[in-house]
């Protein structure tokens, strides 16, 4: 009688056990091989050089559906880029939220909206991602942000992102306030979107990638002074028509620094499309940097002139090969054609050296 007690309470308690959230791992795995020309450690004559990028990215999601309706979200997330970068864990997202019919609401550190859900992607994408999403005043994450996405109201759809900043301020740069915000909008009929967004970040001179190099933001990346301001703003269209695709893109960047003594002004483009056919896929893009305005100290330093030869033409285009739902094999290609030594260089190559190329043979999946 006491072991049937004993086996009647061990099924009442495992029927009772409370139910788990939802816990799963996602991400995705890419090999490349590359050749670039003019590369600062490139040992030919020429700056040829071969090398290659592993990057592996782990995403562990949570949810919990709660007695309201609404979930309880999370996520942990690291990538690991050999043989430069280790991210720790959590270091690439950490954040955890609400979301339900009226749309989502995260707090952590979390991809700036901007930069994941437009210009990296899906305009910056098939080899123009290093001009139109890296260079600039784009960031592509934020540690102490709150984030509100909005469900769709009829063909718009909305997202505004605060960056708590601080306001501790730093020896010798006056009283700081390093708040910053970001606002993100998004119309879509049928095959067509118009994407939209401007972007704060008060008291910091911020770039991911020199506005030029050689001429004062080379010289610094975030510089967190009184009377510094960044400020990002962009438009995009983009269709698909059957098998085709084209998408086009206009950003500004600018940047207020030096206490706000100097400021560049720099806008840029992008125009390009592609087509699907079976299992394979060809996409083209052209975009260009042009000459940075100049303004306060740093026009002065440039003899007075209003703009700098700073201008930048990208030409870029992919082959993709679906090996399976999954995994896809690709051929990457992009030319660099600088305007001066003033020019921001990319892919490795130096102010002192040519045009640039480089050529990617990869394989991308995801899980």
């Amino acid at each position: 009688m006491f072991k049937r007690a004993l086996i009647v309470a061990a099924v009442a308690a495992a029927c009772s056990t409370p139910a788990f959230a939802d816990v799963s791992i996602n991400g995705s795995a890419e090999m490349d091989l590359m050749f670039g020309t003019n590369r600062s450690t490139g040992a030919s004559s020429s700056g040829g050089e071969l090398y290659e990028e592993t990057a592996i990215v782990i995403n562990i999601d949570g949810s919990d559906q709660l007695d309201n309706g609404s979930k309880l979200k999370w996520r942990v997330a690291q990538k690991v880029a050999t043989d430069y970068r280790y991210d720790t864990f959590g270091g690439r997202e950490a954040w955890i939220g609400y979301a339900g019919g009226w749309g989502e609401l995260r707090a952590g550190t979390q991809f700036v909206n901007s930069y994941l859900n437009v210009l990296d992607w899906p305009y910056g994408v098939n080899g123009s991602g290093n001009l139109l999403a890296d260079f600039g005043t784009s960031p592509d994450k934020w540690k102490d942000s709150l984030n509100y996405m909005s469900p769709k109201f009829g063909p718009v759809s909305f997202a505004a992102q605060y960056k708590i900043g601080d306001k501790a301020g730093v020896a010798g740069k006056g009283d700081t306030n390093t708040y910053a915000y970001d606002l993100t909008g998004n119309v879509a009929f049928a095959n067509f979107n118009i994407d939209g967004g401007y972007q704060l970040q008060n008291d910091r001179a911020f770039v991911q990638m020199a506005l030029a190099s050689g001429n004062g933001p080379a010289d610094w990346a975030d510089v967190t002074e009184a009377g510094n301001e960044t400020r990002l703003a962009f438009l995009g269209g983009r269709a698909t028509f059957g098998d085709f695709n084209v998408r086009a893109l206009y950003k500004r960047n600018y940047v207020k620094y030096g206490a706000g003594t100097s400021s560049l002004d720099v806008g840029q483009w992008l125009i390009g499309g592609g087509y699907n056919f079976g299992k394979n896929s060809i996409n083209v893009s052209y975009q260009q940097i042009m000459d940075a305005k100049l303004a306060g100290g740093v026009r002065i330093a440039n003899g007075g002139r209003d703009k700098l030869d700073s201008g930048v033409q990208q030409f870029a285009g992919q082959w993709g090969y679906m090996l399976s739902k999954n995994t896809q094999f690709f051929v990457q290609g992009r030319y660099h054609k600088y305007d001066s030594k003033a020019s921001t260089h990319f892919d490795g190559s130096t102010p002192d050296s040519g045009n640039s190329a480089r050529i990617t043979v990869g394989t991308w999946t995801g899980f």
